[in-house]
């Protein structure tokens, strides 16, 4: 448990806004190396800063949800993100500054094709995790490699599997979209799936890699896409108009995800044995 331990804190340091976790592990420091593992979902939002959640304090909206982790677990006012979201990403992964990594301003792998997040350079917590004996998933957002040139970059960075946008490819229009109609990268290549939210389709394949493997350890890694522009409609508002009702309406959409999560934890009888983290790659 000791090399899990470091990796739970390190996450804990690094980005939780929020941490909710109930059952025997919360407050034993005496844990030992015959102890079941415990789960961990990690759920990072796109571009949302803490004044749209209502347990901070957002008005005219309200994330239930959300605000259940934090009344459950713990909630953080002093944890800091990068300005841009791609260092953020790569320090969460690896657990290094920046300036060590080289991911130092945003930067968009598929769209502008020069760099790519090096597996032989940095080792990822899903890495770690794996080599421990946990079953990994990720859904979401990637951005730091071109999966038409780098198909399987995702095993290479310690995912068992995988179901993401793509991130706009150079020369390949369908792949701008990540909400409706979008185009998703799986085990099995990318495509686009019309007429669907691209949200939904990232939920529900965690939701069923919690059923198949609910009897080992698992990582469920979720950097959504929302609630980075395009600001659409959703398919609870779909006559939301304007930026500012598309965006609340994402930010309640959000809630409503988290909200599925945790239900199917608890449906599944796991709750109980994972940690769940939320917090947001930067506020801007």
């Amino acid at each position: 448990m000791k090399s899990l331990r470091s990796v739970v804190c390190l996450l804990l340091v690094l980005g939780g806004s929020l941490v909710g976790f109930r059952g025997d592990y919360q407050g034993q420091a005496s844990a030992t190396e015959n102890s079941p593992k415990p789960n961990i979902l990690f759920i990072m939002v796109d571009d949302l800063g803490k004044e749209w959640i209502s347990c901070y304090g957002a008005d005219n909206i309200k994330t239930p949800h959300i605000d259940a982790l934090a009344e459950g677990g713990m909630k953080f006012h002093n944890a800091w993100s990068m300005p841009q979201c791609t260092p953020t990403r790569a320090t969460l992964l690896t657990g290094q500054y920046p300036w060590r990594t080289g991911w130092v301003n945003h930067w968009d792998v598929p769209r502008w094709g020069v760099g790519y997040f090096d597996w032989e350079k940095h080792t990822t917590f899903a890495n770690v995790l794996k080599s421990a004996g946990y079953s990994t998933a990720i859904a979401g957002k990637w951005q730091i490699n071109d999966f038409r040139v780098q198909p399987k970059a995702l095993a290479e960075h310690g995912f068992n599997e995988w179901c993401m946008w793509t991130g706009y490819e150079t020369g390949n229009p369908p792949s701008a979209e990540r909400y409706w109609d979008p185009y998703i990268h799986t085990n099995d290549g990318s495509r686009t799936y019309e007429g669907q939210f691209g949200p939904d389709i990232y939920t529900d394949f965690l939701i069923d890699f919690m059923e198949r493997n609910q009897n080992s350890p698992m990582l469920l890694y979720f950097p959504m896409c929302l609630t980075h522009a395009p600001f659409v409609p959703t398919p609870d508002e779909p006559n939301a108009s304007g930026n500012e009702d598309c965006f609340k309406a994402m930010v309640q959409y959000t809630d409503k995800l988290v909200g599925r999560l945790v239900q199917a934890l608890e449906q599944l009888g796991i709750r109980d044995r994972t940690y769940v983290f939320f917090t947001t790659d930067n506020g801007t």
